[in-house]
């Protein structure tokens, strides 16, 4: 096995979770690893990068917000062609909360909760300010935290 080949082994199964925390839940995590890698490797080798999994990471930011977007435009077009009563009923839901923020609001919260990143190294990834990433961070969880709250008031009436 060649170096390119160990070092993506390497960084599969952690790109792998972070994808399947930034992506839209209608998109397959593994496809968003494989294009953010395809792109890559279309410009240059793994091996030739500083940083690949900050690189990677970030591509697949980059990819997941794409997505987002466009799947985004699609249920709105789709929302004015059902009428209100055809719709379906939904349930309240942890990932619903999640689906709220950006994908780029979703990889702070990951990569500084789950990951335990620095604020300074997910600043650097995701070529923004610290300051940036704290208030980011802050307002989330915040966020998260004032709907769930709501959920679960919600549900005890």
């Amino acid at each position: 096995m060649d170096d390119e080949s160990e070092l993506f082994q390497e960084l599969y199964p952690a790109l792998r979770r972070y994808a399947a925390v930034v992506a839209p839940r209608e998109d397959d995590p593994d496809d968003l690893v494989q294009e953010a890698v395809a792109r890559t490797l279309r410009s240059r080798r793994l091996t030739d990068l500083d940083n690949p999994a900050a690189y990677l990471r970030s591509t697949i930011t980059n990819l997941a917000s794409n997505r987002r977007r466009s799947l985004g435009r699609g249920r709105r077009a789709r929302g004015r062609l059902r009428s209100e009563d055809a719709a379906p009923a939904e349930y309240p839901s942890d990932l619903a909360d999640l689906d709220g923020l950006s994908a780029r609001d979703r990889a702070i919260i990951y990569l500084a909760d789950v990951e335990g990143w620095s604020g300074a190294e997910i600043a650097s990834m995701l070529e923004l300010s610290e300051n940036a990433v704290r208030i980011r961070a802050s307002r989330c969880r915040r966020a998260l935290l004032a709907s769930m709250t709501k959920e679960s008031g919600a549900m005890r009436a």
